[in-house]
């Protein structure tokens, strides 16, 4: 994903079962990314927050660039954030977490973010863009159960939270009761000066802790 230098703000997701690993026989996994985005490039104006939102396990955001450990963040539980943190020299930073899964020790959660100056974000290939005009902007991405798409959407909505776009797929695990064989990602924005990010934040918190995963 490539984003408009006017974000002031980009919360990643770490979705339900991001810690699982691809190489279990049995698939775990709703979604084949342990970050919505997992690839993503912003403008140094642009503050980075990752919630989490993988159920009942906590994470940790480890930060690299050129090699060198230049971050190492606090653990932070199921529906809650990590960030913000800026990133104010171009490059390409990576960040990670190790031993997630027991059962797959040398499984590694990934994930690249490419500051670029200008808003134009030039040099970029085989990405979409998310390009938000105008106010200074929160953006962010969420996954629900494709069955109950339209009932989320209004919820976000009526917090404030608008849908920009979004995206339906084959959930990996091939479904589970309560959730149905198909989840949807939502792309979401805000505007700043509007709603704000701790608001923000505490209404995908609420929808959070209505969402039928287990």
């Amino acid at each position: 994903m490539v984003i408009g230098s006017n974000v002031s703000n980009l919360i990643i997701l770490l979705p339900n079962e991001a810690h699982e690993s691809p190489d279990l026989a049995e698939e775990q996994r709703l979604i084949g990314e342990p970050y919505v985005p997992q690839n993503t490039v912003i403008g140094p104006e642009t503050s980075v927050i990752w919630f989490n939102g993988d159920v009942d396990h906590d994470h940790k955001i480890t930060l690299v660039k050129g090699g060198e450990i230049i971050l190492e963040g606090d653990v932070f539980g199921f529906n809650s954030t990590y960030g913000p943190i800026r990133l104010n020299d171009t490059g390409v930073y990576s960040y990670y977490e190790t031993d997630v899964i027991d059962d797959d020790p040398n499984f590694v959660m990934m994930g690249n973010i490419t500051v670029s100056e200008g808003s134009d974000l030039k040099g970029v290939s085989n990405t979409s863009k998310l390009d938000v005009s105008g106010d200074q902007m929160i953006v962010g991405t969420f996954m629900v159960p494709t069955q109950d798409l339209q009932p989320y959407i209004m919820d976000f909505q009526n917090r404030g939270l608008i849908i920009e776009n979004f995206y339906t797929f084959k959930d990996l695990r091939g479904g589970q009761e309560g959730t149905g064989d198909e989840q949807t990602l939502l792309v979401w924005n805000a505007k700043a000066n509007e709603l704000g990010l701790d608001q923000a934040i505490h209404a995908l918190q609420e929808i959070t802790g209505i969402l039928s995963y287990e």
